[in-house]
């Protein structure tokens, strides 16, 4: 009797998972030839209408500047 080879399915190297929610879509990118730990990238897509958080912080001087202004406006 003859030896028969069955070939195993491979597992995909390169797949995406969306994640989405009312504000926002996310979408994870995995190559598991480049990295075996996490995502390669990350893509953010807004909806229409929803403005993100800004991700600009003041600093404190900025902070303590800004009080400094209030303050003389109200004297």
């Amino acid at each position: 009797m003859a030896k028969v080879n069955n070939p195993t399915p491979e597992k995909p190297t390169k797949w995406e998972v969306v994640y989405e929610d009312e504000h926002h879509i996310s979408i994870w990118k995995y190559d598991s030839k480049i990295t075996k730990n996490g995502p390669v990238s990350v893509e953010q897509k807004y909806k229409r209408g929803y403005e993100p958080p800004s991700t600009k912080k003041k600093s404190l001087g900025e902070l303590v500047k800004d009080e400094k202004k209030l303050k003389r406006r109200k004297s």
